[in-house]
């Protein structure tokens, strides 16, 4: 992904909506496509997980292809600790916009990025006093945009007429905190650790991690100094995570059922995405847009007639337009690994011709993860 495209919010007033929309337009189709047919699927993959953590919904922003930022952010520390990962995300552009970060004084303290930082992206809640939130805002003052070039991409800087240099308190230790210094002390809190260790585990199971399995992890985690590789095939590892995804006892989430199904048909026409994009906005996961703060829906969550429905509808769409059909490039077989568990109505392996793949794409078990 990359782009040169001039950002919107410097165009005249007329023109930033449809620009607005049009650079969306074209994030999301890039951003679909990664996922579908991307050169490093588990990198690409990854890299939706962090976004479902660290959540943006680009109708919060003026320049949409902000969250270009983002993604390249998030990718550049999959390999690193989840305190330079947390420390970035503070001071991301697209995520202080959508949390109202370039709004916050020091004569006139904005709490809203403060607050998730310490609920959702950190400690968790019931880990912190409304004192902290205070102190921790007082932290995150002073943050702007700047424009460095008219076409450039605006830049998180420190402006000190508008950042509190004074001592704060947070979590019983006083120092002249600031994004990078706060977000590196709650890294190193126990109960991020465990917090950040439970979303994960969630997202990637299903299922939430028993106390003494959390406890464990967490623990493991600590002692790697975070390490993201290390968290990452230490849940890929357990044995919650095998049993799940050998009896299918997690809900995929709209995005991975839609990319499985595109790497299936092997279609690149134009047709593909746009049927693919139409219907995950009706599955409820059109690519950047979370719900909310908190992220998108897991496992059972999932389970909602009206979304349910639009996974079928859209699989049905695909496979019916004849576009998509003429250039699709299937495998010699349906094989039997495709699916967790055996569907209840195709014996796999199979002919892959237009009527199987009707009727995989229609069974439960191609929703399963």
């Amino acid at each position: 992904m990359g782009s040169t495209a001039a950002p919107c919010s410097t165009l005249p007033r007329e023109e930033r909506g449809p620009c607005k929309r049009n650079q969306a337009d074209t994030l999301q189709r890039d951003w679909l496509s990664q996922l579908a047919w991307g050169a490093d699927q588990q990198r690409i993959w990854q890299v939706q997980l962090w976004l479902g953590v660290f959540p943006v919904n680009w109708r919060q922003l003026a320049d949409p292809l902000l969250l270009e930022g983002q993604i390249a952010a998030i990718s550049r520390h999959l390999n690193g600790s989840f305190s330079e990962l947390l420390g970035a995300m503070v001071l991301d552009p697209a995520l202080q916009i959508s949390l109202n970060g370039p709004a916050n004084h020091r004569r006139n303290p904005n709490e809203n990025l403060a607050r998730e930082l310490l609920e959702l992206f950190s400690l968790g809640e019931g880990h912190f006093s409304e004192a902290d939130v205070r102190e921790a805002a007082r932290a995150l003052s002073g943050y702007r945009l700047e424009r460095p070039q008219p076409d450039g991409a605006p830049q998180l800087v420190l402006d000190p007429r508008r950042h509190d240099f004074g001592p704060k308190t947070i979590l019983g230790r006083s120092h002249t905190f600031d994004a990078e210094s706060l977000a590196a002390w709650l890294a190193e809190q126990p109960t991020t650790a465990r917090h950040i260790s439970a979303r994960i585990w969630r997202q990637q199971v299903g299922t939430a991690a028993s106390p003494q399995r959390l406890e464990a992890l967490a623990n493991g985690w600590r002692q790697r100094q975070l390490s993201i590789p290390w968290l990452m095939e230490a849940i890929a590892a357990a044995p919650e995570a095998i049993e799940s995804r050998q009896r299918g006892l997690r809900l995929a989430d709209p995005l991975e059922m839609v990319a499985r199904s595109l790497r299936l048909l092997g279609s690149r026409h134009a047709d593909v995405l746009a049927i693919s994009l139409r219907g995950l906005r009706e599955m409820g996961q059109s690519p950047f847009e979370p719900p909310s703060v908190k992220g998108w829906p897991v496992n059972e969550q999932w389970l909602n007639l009206r979304w349910l429905q639009a996974r079928r509808r859209t699989l049905a769409a695909l496979l019916a337009d004849e576009e998509v059909w003429a250039s699709r490039l299937l495998p010699p077989e349906l094989p039997a690994w495709l699916t967790p568990i055996a569907p209840l109505g195709l014996e796999l392996p199979a002919e892959p011709s237009r009527e199987a793949l009707a009727l995989l794409f229609a069974d439960p078990v191609w929703q399963l993860a």
